[in-house]
């Protein structure tokens, strides 16, 4: 295991601290006892922590008497150890390079454990209950970095003129119609979550895919996570749509020689443009996350569109209902656009029964098992098309609306939209 420990390390942030404790608020925030290998440094860590809260100094002479006293530091010769620390002392400025190397070797020391742990549960334990406690405690060794201070006034502002100045805070995706973006400031903006809601059948999928084409068209890079539609049902529509040809053509391969070759150029352009799919069924939030971190790690995108919110698995599903499960979901994917620093589209099922057999529109209140949906999203957007009675039940007029119910940051209201359902495409109307 001594591969997974870096003992020097360990001593030069002890040494470092030791002989300025005003260091050690660069890295008080984000290391913990724990993270230490050694059990006598965790000690040693703990009594600084101590002093600190107590308003002391961890000095050589407090420090000292400590060591004399405490028989976990005899075989170290006691009081010597803190000599050895203190000539180890550099006075880095980066010591909290050093804390992350000794939180990253703890990660690993503790998957080493949790993969032994594994291997003795394998005979008693079914694999998806292996798996599922295995994934939670993978997330639980995550590291982040702490909540950000406070600050006052003077100093946001400097931080927004920096901002301003590297162009940072015109990080935002369009969506490609014009009065909705318009209406929610421009597009989908990092760090929020936004949510378009929609009975069945009236079009959620094939508005979150045609803001991921238009976003793509404009150079950004995408990722859809897919609960519910495969892939390469989402690649039929993404080239229907690009060319005009009818979806149900292209799936059953009867085209005519003009079509042929558009499809081949919409499948060239489509190429080149950078959008990932994951189709996997059955996730629940911890999971998806990972995936969003494996994406970002591979190839940073600037927008993630989930498909959809109701069929999202809940992680500990037991005394809870659909409603707390679908609040901890909403919670959960604003607190992953924050720390990714992206926009995420949420897609949502409003309730069938709660506009059934009528054309009235629907509310923030009707979307199934609502939960945390109005609380947790920047912005909820509803898609409404209303039935058409000359055709049987079920189906809908091609003229819609994209209704802004909730907008924290800006406006409500409404835009026009018409649906030509044959190429999986809405189009922004007056």
């Amino acid at each position: 295991m001594t591969i997974y420990e870096n003992q020097e390390a360990e001593q030069i942030i002890l040494g470092t601290a030791i002989m300025n404790n005003s260091l050690l608020l660069n890295v008080a925030d984000i290391l913990e006892s724990k993270h230490f290998s050694y059990i006598e440094h965790q000690e040693i860590w703990k009594e600084f922590i101590r002093i600190g809260r107590e308003g002391g100094t961890a000095d050589p002479v407090t420090l000292k008497n400590f060591m004399q006293n405490n028989t976990i530091f005899k075989d170290l010769g006691g009081s010597k150890y803190l000599m050895i620390l203190m000539q180890l002392a550099n006075g880095v400025a980066d010591l909290r390079s050093y804390a992350k190397t000794l939180i990253e070797l703890w990660q690993k020391r503790e998957f080493y454990e949790l993969i032994e742990n594994c291997k003795n549960e394998l005979q008693e334990k079914s694999f998806n209950y292996l798996s599922s406690d295995f994934q939670n405690k993978i997330a639980g060794l995550e590291f982040q970095e702490p909540k950000k201070q406070t600050q006052c006034t003077s100093d946001i502002l400097d931080d927004l003129d920096k901002e301003d100045a590297e162009g940072l805070s015109d990080k935002f995706v369009e969506t490609g119609f014009s009065k909705l973006d318009n209406l929610i400031n421009g597009g989908l903006y990092a760090k929020q979550l936004y949510i378009i809601g929609a009975r069945p059948s009236v079009g959620k999928t094939t508005i979150g895919q045609n803001i991921i084409l238009n976003a793509s068209r404009s150079g950004k890079r995408c990722l859809f996570i897919s609960l519910e539609v495969d892939k390469r049902n989402v690649m039929y529509k993404f080239l229907s749509n690009m060319k005009s040809i009818d979806n149900w053509k292209i799936q059953k391969k009867c085209l005519n020689q003009s079509e042929v070759a558009d499809l081949q150029e919409a499948k060239e352009e489509l190429r080149n443009m950078k959008i990932y799919v994951n189709d996997s069924s059955g996730l629940n939030i911890t999971q998806i996350k990972q995936i969003i971190k494996n994406q970002i790690d591979k190839q940073p995108v600037d927008l993630v569109v989930v498909d959809y919110i109701q069929i999202m698995k809940g992680e500990d599903t037991r005394n809870k209902n659909e409603s707390l499960i679908i609040k901890e979901n909403t919670t959960a994917l604003k607190s992953i656009a924050k720390q990714f620093d992206i926009p995420i589209l949420a897609l949502a099922q409003i309730n069938r029964k709660a506009v059934e057999g009528s054309n009235q529109e629907p509310t923030i209140n009707d979307f199934k098992s609502s939960g945390g949906i109005e609380e947790d999203a920047d912005v909820a957007m509803i898609l409404h098309r209303d039935r058409n009675e000359d055709k049987e039940d079920g189906y809908f007029s091609d003229a819609g609306k994209i209704i802004i119910a909730k907008n924290r940051h800006g406006r409500t209201g409404v835009s026009n939209v018409m649906i030509q359902g044959n190429f999986g495409r809405f189009l922004e109307i007056n």
